[in-house]
């Protein structure tokens, strides 16, 4: 029997997104025998739950919202940090506390995420023991050494994350991220992605880019991107080729300021993210502006016309004064805290 259980963490704003992803995932995996999908919702308006429950319900597949008031409880009570003002950043890490014992293999997704193929080689994935698998960063190579990493170390990102919720629990994984929020450190830049990673140091196998395809290696010439952004800690240049041949899961994140539900956008995956937000209950979502401020807007013009082989460079330095400002406001917000 081929069966998978799903998570999707996401909030109100979040909706049409997580509408186009789960839309994706319901389409391009019709033939398993089986497919749950659980829903860390943050205020979700009744109509939003309405419309799952009906996308769902119309490929006769089951979606339940998990009950969040214990993580929240256990989270404030562990004294966590908030990201943005709220726990869900790190609620997925803690998903053991809430999840049925008989959950044992659990595909998370990002809300900003499509499933264009199916799923049957996650699935049957031997996991070798190891508690989570994950992708690997495309865009991180200062970040980690920030946080302790040499270069040859790997760093994922947490957009897709495959438990194997058995490992997990004997692992202790959960438990491990809550003593270091509490004993070692709370605050980092990106709090789920970096504690995941610094925790499980050695423990996260490695899945091949095309489980959570990101926008840098679609945008940019495969040579260009290495030449650039290097190849320590990453994978080699056939992987990348050969993943780009058939991805499976891509990842929507922010590119050149904006996603692709921002009016005139120029991410990569633009034609991707209409083509299923279409096929969902929000097929009538309108894009609005992103609001990006003139340093963006600068840079999306640079993007249109300059040579994207000279672009890549100034990409790269863009991200990384990016990444170097959270780090800053991190420490400060660490600093206030403590004051």
């Amino acid at each position: 029997m081929k069966k998978i259980d799903i998570l999707y963490q996401f909030n109100e704003k979040y909706a049409p997104y997580a509408g186009a992803s789960i839309t994706s995932l319901l389409k391009n995996n019709t033939h398993l025998d089986e497919i749950r999908i659980f829903i860390l919702g943050e205020e979700l308006s009744e109509e939003s739950q309405f419309s799952l429950r009906n996308l769902a319900a119309e490929y006769g597949r089951a979606l339940s919202f998990v009950n969040t008031e214990k993580l929240i409880y256990m989270m404030n009570k562990m004294n966590m940090p908030t990201y943005r003002g709220s726990y869900a950043a790190n609620m997925r890490l803690y998903l053991s506390y809430v999840l049925e014992s008989d959950v044992k293999r659990l595909l998370y997704l990002d809300a900003d995420t499509i499933v264009d193929g199916p799923l049957n080689s996650l699935i049957e994935l031997d996991m070798c023991e190891h508690p989570v698998a994950m992708v690997l960063d495309s865009l991180v190579r200062k970040h980690k050494k920030r946080l302790g990493f040499s270069g040859d170390e790997y760093y994922y990102n947490s957009g897709v994350m495959l438990f194997d919720m058995e490992e997990w629990r004997r692992h202790r994984c959960s438990e491990r991220i809550a003593n270091h929020v509490k004993n070692v450190r709370a605050w980092y830049p990106s709090p789920d992605q970096d504690l995941i990673n610094v925790v499980l140091k050695g423990e996260i196998l490695k899945l091949g880019p095309q489980y959570n395809m990101q926008p840098v290696l679609l945008a940019f010439d495969t040579v260009d991107y290495f030449r650039v952004f290097g190849t320590r800690g990453y994978y080699t240049y056939e992987e990348v080729r050969n993943a780009l041949k058939e991805p499976v899961i891509y990842h929507f994140f922010r590119f050149v300021g904006e996603f692709p539900w921002h009016e005139g956008n120029v991410h990569p995956d633009n034609d991707l993210f209409d083509k299923y937000i279409k096929l969902s209950p929000w097929k009538g979502y309108v894009k609005k502006p992103s609001g990006a401020g003139l340093v963006l807007r600068f840079e999306k013009i640079l993007y249109k016309h300059l040579p994207k082989k000279i672009f890549i460079v100034l990409f790269r330095i863009a991200y990384e004064g990016f990444i170097r400002k959270a780090n800053s406001d991190s420490l400060k917000m660490r600093v206030n805290r403590i004051m």
